[in-house]
């Protein structure tokens, strides 16, 4: 079957759901007739059925898209969802998240191009003018480092950690929410920040002071930029969905591109509390230069063995089916060891 063929079969379905759906959001799905909910399950049922067949057969077509936005605005009118349990959130976190950060990778190396694009701008517009240091970086600054003393004033660390984490998240959002204006202010931020590290590395590197430097930046920044580019990703997400729809419109295009970027918002929002809480506690501290790299790189190490390996094997279905077989094995050999398959094979003495 071809996929126009398989449209003009259940269009009229479709176009059926999703005229009670409108209905349904407008009012209350209770209020509904008997008649008109049994109606409602079937026409959902039969969508879910043909998204099934699409997702086997049109796996990269545009009706696939609209059918699985059409069943995920209809399913939650009809069925309530299940309370939050923990196994939820672990299996959110062990699975879940990680498969979306691998599923969006195409817009997560976008928005890592923009933020080094930013950078690389910013350390040649220092090299280019290294009169615009004196600008950019107090001379106080280079004299702690002279001195040794790089380690930053906070006096309170736990509000620091708080202020920190609730600058972070605004940028995030930020980034996340300027999808919606076709991933324009989300591109600006990522260039502005790449912009001022870069800038800021390149005159602490004109100064001498790059150890001194990057032991404050990367025991909480390899996580913190992480999550900005991870946020930036699913603007740059809602950003291609805005601008091109494909055969969905544009505001379900862009409720379908929403759903899987939460995904991701949820996960960073969850990161920058760590990333906050190092940048007040670790990046400042006495430690040596040498253990606040070493924070850095296996925070960095951790994060990303977890994003890029976790999940690709679903340990809950894993350990279901590894029950069963346990099952099976164990009632086969309680059959191979009954009495009737024990007893040796003797000819009959009366042959």
């Amino acid at each position: 079957m071809t996929v126009d063929a398989f449209i003009a079969e259940r269009r009229a379905r479709w176009a059926e759901l999703e005229n009670a759906v409108k209905h349904a959001r407008r009012g209350r799905l209770r209020a509904l007739p008997a008649s008109e909910l049994e109606r409602f399950g079937l026409l959902l049922r039969h969508a879910s059925s043909d998204l099934a067949i699409a997702r086997r057969e049109f796996p990269d077509a545009a009706i696939t898209e609209y059918l699985n936005t059409l069943c995920a605005r209809a399913h939650p009118l009809l069925y309530r969802g299940a309370p939050l349990r923990l196994s939820t959130v672990t299996h959110f976190y062990a699975t879940g998240l990680p498969r979306a950060f691998r599923a969006a990778w195409t817009y997560i190396v976008a928005s890592l191009g923009l933020l080094a694009l930013g950078f690389l701008a910013g350390w040649i517009a220092i090299d280019v003018r290294p009169d615009l240091r004196a600008s950019l970086v107090p001379p106080s600054l280079f004299d702690e480092m002279a001195r040794g003393h790089i380690q930053a004033n906070v006096p309170d660390a736990p509000f620091a950690a708080s202020f920190i984490i609730q600058n972070n998240i605004r940028v995030a959002l930020i980034c996340f929410a300027g999808g919606v204006l076709i991933g324009i202010p989300t591109a600006f931020v990522l260039l502005s920040n790449g912009w001022m590290l870069g800038t800021v590395a390149a005159a602490v590197h004109l100064g001498g002071y790059d150890l001194q430097f990057w032991s404050l930046i990367v025991p909480h920044g390899v996580i913190e930029l992480s999550v900005i580019v991870i946020a930036g990703g699913t603007g740059l997400m809602l950003g291609d969905a805005a601008l091109r729809p494909r055969q969905l419109r544009r505001g379900d295009a862009l409720a379908a591109a929403a759903r899987r970027a939460v995904t991701l918002a949820v996960g960073a929002a969850t990161l920058l509390i760590i990333a906050g809480t190092l940048e007040a506690f670790a990046s400042p501290s006495g430690l040596p230069d040498a253990v606040k790299l070493t924070i850095g790189t296996v925070a960095g190490a951790l994060l990303y063995s977890w994003l890029l390996l976790a999940g690709r094997v679903d340990w809950m279905s894993w350990r279901s089916s590894a029950s069963r077989r346990a099952g099976t094995a164990t009632a086969s050999s309680r059959r191979s060891a009954s009495p009737s398959a024990l007893a040796p094979n003797a000819a009959d003495p009366s042959r």
